[in-house]
């Protein structure tokens, strides 16, 4: 019988082989186990979906370390970050959390966020647990990118409820919507995103409702109350608010004593006193208490379609502040279509760099001014591949983009579009289209024009003199009018 040997060499090169392959499985695993939370590397750990941001309440500070945290805890942190024994992979300490998607606190996606058992934050009727405990409040930033929590229900019996109970000193909330919310206690200090807070909101949003039946309440659409040293900027509400005293639009109550501030913000939503007078109701802050140094700058509250009610009848004729407070009348307020008049200087430095931000969108007359400072906006709602055109600086910017495809970085395209998405596969908010059908290739943004979404007055001044000599006209151009869109080697 014949017997085939195999060479020396060839047997120690599929041993080779057979240890490569362990190997590369070996590490495929290792790999697998050992997840970056912080992809970026901007030292915020990533909040995808609705148990990572329930985990937050056990990392306050938000750097992702074990530190006090009880066992039981950390245990509930590492089910929803299963890699953070081993690290959260920032490049530094983390200093907090970003979302990276929208998360839908309805879980089971039935469209009921009341009495659905079915919710993994239904809590026998409570609903969502404010993150932070008494004596421990979050104090870390908290980055919402763009994204929004929606569907948040709370009913409780205790106070200083909302997305978080307290922020602290250190906290930083910015560019977070927190949407369809229904907030109801009987409990002091209720806000949608906050019951309390006493650190740095930015960019933020809330709709929905926040009741207080408590005898005090401080309810506010945005926080229930905002401490001294806190500051609100470019945020705004448009929930309803119901309570006893001390309730507003955006902010229950205010404490001045120090040096916090309120700019660039506005609420819309119906205030309304539960029974009484009007005492401490207001359409943006319910009330101010002590004196400092800190300020309230170009803020409004809008109740031309809402109202102001105490116990059923109309009420809010100015909110709190003082002497400081201007009552200014509903044309005043949706006249300009820019930065004049009584807008003239609200074209703020928001970011710190050089130069105003453009917080505010104006659109045509009869409207109020809305903020878009501090996300990405959707010059498409309709999503039908045309950039919506609402007003004459949008129109006049078009020379600076005559193909329609939103692919512009001029300034004046800028200033007319700002905070536009200029991501190619989403720029302007329009429709992404899979160009070459090559799937691996990014899908890419299809705009192929511009829509006209409201009437366009060329006097832009109002006073109704369009002719050559009227020199204070927006596009008068000393006398020559409107620059047609195009020239013969660039048409539209």
């Amino acid at each position: 019988m014949r017997t085939t040997r195999r060479a020396p060499a060839l047997l120690a090169l599929s041993v080779l082989i057979a240890l490569a392959a362990l190997l590369s499985i070996s590490g495929s695993a290792a790999a697998q186990s050992n997840v970056d939370y912080d992809r970026d590397n901007d030292n915020y750990i990533e909040v995808s979906g609705h148990a990572q941001l329930n985990a937050i309440r056990y990392d306050l500070d938000g750097n992702g370390a074990r530190g006090t945290v009880s066992v039981s805890d950390w245990a509930n942190y590492t089910n929803a970050f299963p890699n953070a024994a081993s690290g959260m992979g920032c490049a530094a300490t983390c200093a907090g959390y970003e979302l990276t998607a929208d998360i839908d606190l309805d879980t089971d996606g039935d469209g009921n966020i009341g009495t659905d058992t079915g919710d993994a934050y239904h809590n026998s009727g409570a609903g969502w647990d404010p993150i932070g405990a008494s004596g421990a409040n979050y104090a870390g930033d908290f980055k919402g990118n763009g994204y929004v929590v929606k569907n948040l229900f709370i009913n409780r019996t205790t106070g200083f409820v909302g997305l978080f109970r307290i922020t602290a000193s250190t906290a930083r909330i910015e560019s977070l919507g927190v949407t369809s919310a229904s907030v109801t206690t009987s409990g002091q200090y209720a806000g949608i995103l906050a019951g309390r807070a006493d650190g740095q909101i930015v960019a933020c949003y809330t709709t929905g409702s926040v009741t207080s039946t408590n005898t005090f309440g401080w309810v506010g659409g945005l926080t229930g109350y905002i401490h001294s040293y806190a500051s609100i900027h470019s945020s705004y509400s448009t929930a309803s608010v119901t309570g006893n005293r001390d309730i507003g639009g955006l902010v229950g109550q205010r404490n001045a004593v120090g040096t916090g501030s309120i700019t660039d913000s506005y609420a819309t939503g119906l205030v309304t006193r539960s029974s009484g007078s009007d005492t401490n109701i207001g359409g943006l802050i319910g009330s101010v208490t002590g004196t400092g140094t800190g300020s309230v700058l170009r803020s409004y509250y809008d109740s031309s379609t809402t109202g102001c009610r105490s116990g059923g009848s109309n009420g809010c004729t100015t909110s709190a502040g003082g002497s400081g407070v201007v009552a200014k009348t509903t044309a005043q307020l949706q006249n300009p279509t820019t930065y004049t008049g009584i807008y003239a200087d609200w074209n703020a430095n928001l970011d710190g760099q050089t130069g105003g931000d453009n917080p505010w969108r104006f659109g045509s007359f009869n409207r109020y001014p809305t903020l878009i400072y501090g996300t990405t906006v959707d010059y498409d709602v309709n999503n039908d591949g045309y950039i919506d055109i609402e007003n004459l600086a949008q129109l006049n910017a078009v020379r600076r983009d005559l193909n329609g495809n939103g692919d512009a970085t001029h300034a004046d395209y800028i200033a007319a579009f700002p905070r536009r998405d200029t991501n190619a596969a989403t720029r302007m908010g329009c429709p992404s289209t899979d160009h070459d059908g090559d799937s691996n290739t990014p899908n890419q943004a299809t705009c192929t024009g511009y829509e006209l979404t409201a009437n366009l007055e060329f006097d832009s001044d109002g006073d109704g003199d369009v002719d050559a000599n009227d020199h204070s006209g927006a596009y008068d151009n000393s006398g020559a009018g409107w620059s047609p869109l195009g020239i013969f080697t660039d048409k539209f």
